[in-house]
């Protein structure tokens, strides 16, 4: 059994790899495509700004966590 889930732990580290050089290929072998930015609700993947990042689930909580919100919180009456 332990020999199964070796085999299967390498064959998706490989296609893992391979998708990596693949899309690494694809953008014209520019570096940006491993760059990631999320900054106060502004979220960069590959060099492109997202324009609606809550779109994106597990990024969006991420993206709110560097936003701060101004005013009253809605326990104040």
């Amino acid at each position: 059994m332990k020999a199964i889930w070796k085999t299967v732990a390498c064959a998706l580290i490989g296609v893992g790899l391979v998708l990596a050089f693949a899309g690494f290929a694809l953008s014209g072998f520019d570096a940006r495509v491993f760059s990631t930015t999320i900054d106060r609700g502004t979220v960069t993947l590959g060099g492109t700004v997202i324009d609606d990042p809550d779109a994106l689930p597990g990024i969006s909580t991420i993206a709110e966590m560097g936003r701060i919100e101004y005013g009253a919180s809605s326990s104040e009456g």
